[in-house]
């Protein structure tokens, strides 16, 4: 809920009608920008901007923040969010936290990749200046999705890794490996450069890469300079650090990303994942290494499934566990998918902006389909946007069903009874039972 106080000031902030709050999210927030609801919203704007010296707006969803993030009311007609690092910036998943342009761009880059040139690096011209500076970030659906994000997840979605069908059991590292390079053959890192040309995925193989790249010559990367990609499952991650499942870390020159993290602990333990590195020089002439790298977690060490948190290993668990079920009481066939891109209506500047559509879980088989979904918070800004997020879900899957996987509700309760009742919905909704269920309601 938004506040608002005297101009410049933090102290005895008031609260906003839930009317307001809701006027000013649907014309300014990241999913608003109709001009229907920036008509509606600027009675709002003028009542706060004209009262007194005129009053800020203050968001809450940076709590305990001793000057959160402001809204100041400008011309009596909109918004503009409060640039100044004296005062703190609007949380990655909130509705202020950038303009409705700008939530389109982050949407669409969650699209699945498109088969052209990945382009992952940039060429050196004679006015290069590096570019690379050492941090960890924190990246999710509600950031932008980088190339080399892009470049992992499409290999794990071409592979066949994110799907684990009837009778599955895991296939040896080497064979799910093999799968990753087999996807490998139909991307480029640029005109007429195969990704496999220049791919590795073992860290005793990063020193004939390196070789390959500083003999390559320069033009022969059309629109980049001449790299590659290293991808390998990790222990865990450090500052500017990498750490394979064996032998010392692996420094990373410029920005390690990192999926799921929270990003004021983004080191914090999410093992084991799986990399892809992008291997060149930070400077023409300089020497190679890893200069950034992509994190995501995975399954497991022996599963390269990619998966979003320690919560989606437990669904998943929970989800094999009703698989064997549903074959051995009931012979059914049911799949379970990890999808990765979006799914949801184009994401034209002509259409209200939306949040990335990709949900935790979908299991197809049996009498039905249906969409899990892992509820792994417990406070009320992330249960709100879930509601919102479930109906495009259940939309884009032709209504299926969405099964909560929840780790917090009903309060009180052990985890193992919301498992097993959590089992039960799943074969509720796949069997047909659920869908016989709503059809008499």
């Amino acid at each position: 809920m938004l506040h608002h106080a005297a101009k410049g000031v933090s102290t005895d902030a008031r609260p906003v009608t839930p009317e307001e709050d809701q006027a000013l999210r649907a014309a300014f927030g990241c999913f608003g920008g109709a001009e229907t609801a920036r008509m509606a919203a600027m009675p709002v704007v003028a009542r706060y901007q004209t009262q007194g010296a005129g009053r800020w707006l203050l968001c809450d969803c940076q709590p305990g923040a001793a000057r959160p993030p402001a809204l100041i009311p400008v011309a009596v007609t909109h918004v503009r969010r409060h640039d100044d690092p004296r005062w703190a910036r609007h949380a990655e998943g909130c509705d202020f936290n950038r303009e409705p342009a700008e939530q389109r761009e982050v949407t669409e880059s969650h699209r699945r990749a498109q088969a052209r040139p990945l382009r992952l690096a940039r060429r050196f011209t004679p006015l290069w200046t590096s570019a690379f500076r050492r941090e960890v970030k924190a990246c999710s659906h509600a950031s932008k999705r980088p190339g080399l994000a892009k470049l992992l997840l499409r290999l794990a979605e071409d592979a066949g890794l994110q799907v684990v069908p009837p009778g599955w059991s895991p296939a040896p590292v080497p064979d799910q490996v093999a799968a990753l390079w087999k996807a490998a053959r139909t991307m480029e890192l640029d005109q007429g450069i195969r990704v496999t040309d220049y791919l590795c995925t073992a860290v005793a193989q990063l020193p004939d890469l390196a070789g390959r790249i500083r003999a390559t010559d320069r033009e022969a990367f059309k629109h980049t300079r001449p790299h590659g990609i290293l991808v390998l499952r990790l222990a865990g991650v450090g500052d500017g650090m990498i750490q394979p499942l064996a032998g010392p870390a692996l420094p990373v020159s410029g920005r390690l990303a990192v999926f799921g993290e929270d990003a004021a602990d983004a080191t914090r333990v999410r093992a084991p994942y799986l990399a892809a590195c992008l291997v060149s020089s930070a400077e023409a002439g300089g020497e190679v290494g890893i200069v950034s790298a992509y994190v995501h977690p995975c399954a497991s060490v022996d599963h390269l499934l990619l998966l979003d948190s320690d919560a989606e290993r437990r669904t998943l668990e929970q989800l094999r566990s009703t698989q064997r079920w549903l074959s051995r009481q009931d012979g059914l066939a049911v799949a379970i998918e990890k999808p990765l891109s979006d799914i949801g209506p184009p994401t034209g500047p002509e259409v209200q902006p939306r949040p990335p559509c990709i949900t935790d879980f979908v299991v197809r088989g049996g009498q039905g389909t249906a969409v899990i979904e892992t509820m792994g918070y417990a406070d009320e800004g992330y249960r709100s946007r879930k509601v919102r997020v479930h109906a495009a879900l259940s939309a884009a899957l032709d209504g299926a069903p969405v099964v909560e996987h929840d780790f917090h509700l009903p309060p009180g309760w052990p985890q193992d009874w919301r498992d097993k009742r959590f089992r039960r919905d799943v074969r509720l909704a796949v069997s047909g039972a659920e869908a016989a269920r709503r059809a008499v309601a």
